[in-house]
């Protein structure tokens, strides 16, 4: 069975990593684990092979019938009235309101399911009701860079096939009854409204407290309410498997409800009906998980859980010797069969990996710690195996992680959960009571939380692991299973030995007189990475947005991470906008910079530096390894009433060819430029304002002779950036023309023999479910 389920296991993962759902992606497979069974004539080969190719057909076939149901491409901007259910707890922020939109009517097909955004701080939306809304779509679309959390691949997993936001607030009606008729899916949205119903009794017995989304998350497994700054403070600690209802938490519930049950053999009726305690445990273990899920609103994780524990259950009540392993092959199996997008979640790898590690660690010895000792070396060998799927998924690991979950695995698992569980229960029974209850637990938490973020602050919290090759990944992976057999000491240390090479990991550095540019997939704004053998800096962060979060964290700092970086040289932010200065403050904190160099119009309100910063002026010079960079603009005359005609230009000269940083830079700037003999033959041009119709003069195109120009610019911006006519004139004099919109990351190497190495992030990296120009 453990075969065969990792077989079919494998085969799904398989066609969730390939470029496209063609029949050589998928052929190809199948008839190599086809011909490997008949040369190998093995039950276990064949059985395993023949799994292999099922688990291909099986995802293939979900992932193309999820397909169709995307939004067309010509249905992208209108407005469309829609009448559907919200389908999620509304999440509330500053801006407005975002849900899950499940469509059941509609002038044109539209995805069933869509993540809506209604941007009206009275937006009267609550779960489960019905609703007619006029709506404007646009496909799954959203950032590509390396080292950055894949948006697009958690849109596709959730089922998301389109999103977009409420267009006419005039047009909006409820068309919610009150005889509760959901059309078929009464049970689903009733509960859907009770865990809803339960989240604001939660948020309105403890007003304005911070521990709002962790008890929100512990009692319904609603996270929203959990700030970004909360996030970063239990990733760089290794808890944020504990803040919302995880399987560990559902697994403590089960067992404390199995273990009160199993008193229950003794009563008489037990005796006469013959029941045994494994009967009771069953009884009342599995039903609280199934509830316990449910109120986490059968989330992923909680599936793979209560899959497991019915497995286990079911085995005791009939009193099978069932294997281990088998039993966890079993689990695969149905998790699988039930979600054959769950190899797309590194919560599936992260469970299913930690319980194998554990069977790895206690198979074949002869005998067993018990009580603290054995809870400490189930806690060490999970953070030695689970190494390499968190470099490969995260790329960073929390060095502090295995001694705080030493406590908070205890404090959440038999304080916290059952704490909040019992004042969830008190807001329902008598909400004075629970309403005291969850404000005296707050103060606890509160006081825990201090303490996590004193330790997530501390200097060497998380190390950050850049990208390796595969060599490097697999002997880590081999060196990590190594470590966690019951083997020799010799023999682990060989598997630490085995460790290194991916843990301390640099990328090869690039040679004398060359540079490499990175224009990052930011949306709608600017940001890029220029580094040379052993500088680098940073051209503008990119911009922030509603929800309060900012490039700068989202997608600047774990690009930089991913290439080994741990400080920056210089950080120019060309002026004050925020599409351009958005991601400061997430920079400054996140990383040490040696300077700034900023345009006149940027704030340093927010600013995390020791150093003073320095403002952009013309004529500011250095050399880096080789490649000179000039500072062209701005010069003391720059109108500064103009931001975007303040922004600071920069020039970047090597051997092999040169780069033009424009910024906002708009036609005066240019034409000032371009007079003053300062625009020479440019093999890189960043196209200022992002192919606005206000920049790209035609004296600028001339005066360059640009090989290459690239457009930063937001999927389906407002503004149509950049504009055919801008793109069609760079085309028109030579030029190659890119764009982050249909690119991702752009990165161009400019190397001493003038080779030129152009990469799009899309391209490289291409997944199926990815967004394509249309």
């Amino acid at each position: 069975m453990l075969y065969i389920a990792i077989s079919f296991f494998l085969g799904d993962a398989w066609v969730h990593h390939v470029p496209m759902l063609s029949a050589s992606w998928m052929a190809l497979p199948m008839i190599c684990a086809l011909i490997v069974s008949l040369l190998i004539r093995h039950r276990l080969i064949f059985y395993s092979s023949i799994a292999f190719v099922l688990g291909i057909a099986w995802a293939s076939g979900h992932a193309w019938w999820q397909l169709r149901d995307d939004l067309q491409p010509e249905i992208e901007g209108r407005d469309i009235a829609v009448t559907g259910i919200i389908s999620s707890i509304p999440q509330h922020e500053y801006y407005g309101v975002r849900f899950t939109f499940s469509t059941e009517q509609s002038a044109v097909p539209v995805p069933s399911t869509l993540q809506i955004s209604w941007y009206s701080q009275n937006a009267p939306v609550h779960a489960g009701e019905r609703w007619r809304l006029m709506l404007k779509l646009k496909r799954r679309h959203g950032f590509a860079n390396p080292g950055s959390f894949d948006s697009e691949a958690q849109l596709f997993r959730d089922g998301i096939g389109a999103t977009g936001y409420v267009r006419e607030l005039q047009d909006n009606s409820n068309s919610n009854s009150n005889d509760n008729r959901w059309l078929g899916i009464a049970s689903g949205n009733n509960l859907l409204r009770i865990r809803a119903a339960l989240a604001e009794r939660i948020s309105a017995a403890i007003p304005g407290s911070t521990m709002q989304g962790v008890m929100r998350g512990l009692a319904v497994g609603d996270q929203q309410a959990i700030s970004n700054e909360q996030w970063q403070v239990f990733a760089r600690t290794g808890i944020s498997h504990l803040i919302a209802i995880s399987g560990s938490h559902i697994g403590m519930v089960a067992l404390l409800f199995a273990w009160m049950g199993g008193w229950l053999v003794y009563l008489p009726m037990a005796q006469r009906w013959r029941l045994t305690k494994q009967d009771f445990q069953a009884a009342f273990g599995l039903p609280a998980a199934l509830g316990y899920s449910l109120l986490a609103g059968m989330s992923i994780p909680t599936q793979r859980t209560l899959i497991m524990l019915g497995v286990f259950f079911i085995v005791r009540v009939l009193r099978r010797e069932v294997n281990v392993w088998h039993s966890y092959g079993l689990a695969l199996l149905l998790v699988t069969l039930i979600d054959p997008f769950a190899p797309m979640a590194v919560g599936t790898w992260l469970s299913f990996g930690a319980v194998a590690v554990i069977l790895l660690n206690q198979q074949g010895r002869l005998g067993h710690a018990h009580g603290s000792r054995e809870f400490f070396t189930i806690q060490a060998v999970v953070t030695v195996g689970l190494v390499p799927l968190l470099v490969s998924a995260f790329g960073s690991l929390s060095l502090i992680s295995p001694w705080i979950n030493l406590l908070a695995i205890p404090v959440f698992t038999f304080f916290l959960v059952p704490s909040v569980l019992i004042g969830s229960t008190l807001l329902l029974m008598y909400s004075p009571l629970g309403t005291w209850w969850l404000s005296h637990l707050a103060v606890i938490m509160n006081a825990l939380y201090d303490a996590l973020q004193s330790a997530a602050h501390l200097s060497l919290a998380t190390w950050y692991v850049p990208q390796s090759p595969l060599w490097a990944m697999c002997l880590l992976g081999m060196g990590a299973m190594v470590m966690i057999l019951p083997l020799l000491w010799p023999m682990r240390m060989c598997g630490l030995l085995c460790c290194l090479p991916a843990l301390l990991w640099q990328p090869q550095h690039l040679p004398e007189n060359s540079f490499e540019l990175t224009v990052l997939d930011v949306g709608q704004g600017l940001s890029l990475v220029i580094r040379t053998a052993s500088h680098v800096l940073i051209y503008d962060t990119g911009p922030k947005f509603q929800s309060g979060t900012d490039t700068g964290a989202l997608v600047v700092l774990p690009y930089l991470r991913s290439l080994g970086v741990r400080s920056i040289d210089t950080v120019m932010v060309s002026h004050g906008d925020d599409d351009h200065a958005g991601g400061m403050q997430s920079v400054s904190q996140g990383m040490p910079v040696q300077r700034w160099l900023l345009g006149p119009s940027v704030s340093t309100e927010h600013l995390f530096t020791q150093a003073p910063p320095q403002r952009c002026q013309q004529g500011q010079r250095w050399q880096w390894d080789g490649v000179q960079f000039e500072v062209l603009y701005p010069n003391e005359d720059a109108d500064q009433s103009q931001r975007n005609n303040t922004s600071c230009v920069l020039r970047i000269h090597a051997a092999g060819g040169s780069a033009l940083l424009m910024g906002d830079a708009e036609a005066p700037v240019e034409q000032q430029l371009v007079n003053a003999n300062m625009i020479a033959p440019t093999t890189v041009v960043v196209a200022g304002h992002h192919g606005s119709r206000t920049s790209s003069t035609p004296e600028l195109v001339n005066a360059t002779h640009a090989q290459q120009v690239i457009f930063s610019a937001g999927y389906r911006n407002r503004w149509n950036f950049p504009k055919p006519e801008v793109a069609a004139a760079w085309k028109k004099s030579g030029a190659r023309t890119h764009s982050t919109i249909d690119a991702g990351a752009i990165t161009i190497k400019i190397l001493p023999s003038e080779v030129q190495s152009i990469q799009w992030y899309r391209e490289s990296q291409r997944h199926y479910w990815q967004w394509k120009p249309s």
